[in-house]
């Protein structure tokens, strides 16, 4: 039995995602060996940005140009497709020649001059976009991509999949990768998508594999079609592209799966299963959650690691799924995981010894929802008594156990950075948000984080409804605190409430101001809701804040590195860390 499983475009190039080593390494655990793994995210950027590819769209968007000039209209249309096109031929043949350095430096210690570092994200990022203008208007940079196809829209998807014109990886997936897939001749490929930035990419690759050959059963996973179980059920176009469609956890159901496709042929018995049958779709509500205490430590062999843009390694790993809190009113990543489970203190201490010999790599990122504060602990104990030198960063909540004496323990321990979902400053609006979190707790925390020497990213939630523009002044004004701007490693991401389906909000509209909500028009698989209010700020006024408040940050906040990935503030965090301290290391 050979199984592919497939990492689209478009994700952040610094560090591999978890989901598709989690799964390899769990059905060779099960005796399904022949198994392959590859993050084509990362393997069609290093094929784009080189002088080689630049070189090819640039003669191709010349040659578009030509084309165009020939057309008698004066439409808008006409006339921006035509002046992209212009920059494009303009700016290229000197971005051509400097695209190679630029990625090198991302992966050399040259990442550690910020000077450099930024100079290098700005080329990669202006090459995508201008390479990009042969399929205007479609647009893509190293992290995402944008088409004028709603991924929401099942019609709309349907035509991007098929839109020569405007579908960048319909050729990108012909020319450099799909002779490579077929030829292995997997009887499985599984696609992960876990982004609405990867909905478009990873059909369209379903679309080419599933037209080159029937008989191979393609399943996709992945965060965004667990939150679409009821427009599957509905929406019958996309059962041309997959046979199947894997929510909630993938372990198991990919391990049933392979057993039932090779001669059982009984999909019922596959848990957590979406799939077509006799015309009608069925989904396995046998709804199954992994015990996270007998899965193996996640194997990332086959991803090609040196290509990601880091200078070092940094390798996801979890000690829980799920949330253990779940109460927050506008979150929907409760949907992710049916409930919450940890994995025992002893089997990751094992995972990242494990990971971190095998692959020669000290920096770990814990992707948890919320690390457990007890579970912090005893990792950072463990650490410390066997003295691992590890460089770490995850996600916590605000907490009152999360001490001084804990964070110290944390810090000597090798924690670097923690990223916390403040969401509000306001005590109000935190209330109503349901956070369970007091205003004076996170400033305690936020200091004794400073007092520790750890670093700290803070993500706002701007036009909650019912919040007034005074209350969202507070919680900037809180953010662009003195200290925390002048901290080593301070990051803040504020972003704009948006009604996400399935979310507590939805559910008792009149306890927050709510006059109506309503699905956008057309949207069969959307995955929020068009909202009014009656108090607090209207969703254009926290629009109007949103972009006020990014603008002030920007003035005082570098984005780069630590806005722009994770992975690289680590990283960066690490390195001053290692220059002003070079005897601790």
């Amino acid at each position: 039995m050979k199984v592919l499983l497939l990492f689209p475009p478009s994700w952040h190039p610094s560090q591999p995602y978890l989901s598709l080593p989690s799964l390899t390494a769990f059905l060779k655990q099960n005796g399904v060996n022949d198994v392959v793994q590859r993050d084509l995210n990362i393997e069609l950027l290093d094929i784009l940005l080189t002088q080689k590819t630049c070189g090819e769209f640039y003669h191709r968007i010349t040659d578009k140009l030509r084309c165009l000039e020939g057309y008698l209209t004066t439409s808008s249309d006409y006339q921006d497709e035509r002046k992209t096109l212009i920059e494009a031929v303009e700016s290229l043949p000197w971005l051509m020649n400097q695209v190679e350095r630029a990625k090198n430096i991302l992966r050399s210690d040259a990442f550690y001059n910020l000077d450099n570092y930024m100079e290098a994200v700005h080329i990669v990022n202006e090459s995508l976009r201008l390479m990009s203008s042969l399929f205007y208007p479609s647009t893509m940079t190293a992290v995402s991509n944008a088409m004028r196809f709603s991924v929401y829209s099942s019609n709309d998807i349907m035509q991007a999949i098929h839109s020569e014109r405007e579908n960048i990886f319909l050729s990108l997936y012909k020319e450099y990768v799909l002779s490579s897939l077929l030829e292995w001749t997997p009887k499985i490929i599984g696609i992960s998508i876990t982004n609405t930035s990867q909905i478009i990419p990873g059909l369209t690759l379903a679309r080419l594999i599933k037209e080159q050959n029937k008989e191979t059963h393609i399943t996709i996973g992945g965060s965004v079609f667990t939150k679409l179980i009821e427009e599957l059920r509905r929406v019958d176009s996309i059962f041309s592209l997959a046979d199947s469609f894997i929510v909630f956890e993938g372990e198991h159901a990919l391990l049933e799966l392979c057993a039932q496709v090779d001669g059982k042929n009984d999909l019922k018995k596959v848990p957590n299963l979406v799939y077509r049958e006799n015309g009608v779709t069925k989904v396995n509500d046998n709804f199954f959650s992994e015990d996270l205490n007998i899965l193996p430590t996640p194997d990332f062999n086959g991803f090609p690691l040196n290509l990601y843009f880091a200078p070092s390694l940094v390798l996801p790993i979890q000690t829980s799924r799920g949330c253990y809190y779940r109460k927050c009113a506008f979150c929907n990543l409760h949907l992710d995981h049916r409930n919450f489970r940890l994995r025992r203190t002893d089997l990751i201490m094992e995972d990242i010894r494990k990971l971190s010999r095998e692959y020669k790599t000290n920096f770990f990122f814990f992707t948890d929802e919320s690390v457990p504060i007890n579970k912090l602990r005893e990792i950072s104990q463990c650490l410390l008594e066997n003295r691992d030198e590890i460089k770490w960063m995850g996600g916590v909540r605000f907490e009152k156990a999360l001490t001084g004496d804990v964070l110290e323990k944390m810090a000597k321990a090798g924690c670097l950075k923690l990223v916390f979902g403040l969401e509000s400053y306001n005590q109000r609006v935190l209330d109503k948000m349901k956070k369970g979190t007091r205003s004076d707790v996170v400033k305690k925390v936020l200091d004794e984080c400073l007092k520790a020497g750890i670093s700290f990213h803070l993500y706002v939630i701007v036009g909650f409804p019912t919040e007034t523009e005074g209350e969202a002044l507070e919680t900037l004004h809180f953010v662009m605190n003195e200290k925390y701007i002048n901290s080593a490693g301070y990051s803040c991401l504020p972003s704009l409430f948006g009604m996400e389906k399935d979310s507590p909000i939805v559910n008792n509209p009149s306890e927050y101001g709510l006059t109506s909500i309503r699905a956008p028009k057309g949207e069969d698989m959307g995955l929020g809701y068009l909202y009014e209010v009656k108090e607090g700020m209207s969703p254009g006024k926290a629009e109007e804040m949103y972009r006020h408040m990014i603008s002030k940050l920007s003035e005082t906040l570098c984005p780069f590195p630590y806005n722009y990935s994770m992975a690289d503030g680590l990283l960066y965090l690490a390195h001053r860390n290692t220059v002003l301290n070079p005897d601790r290391v």
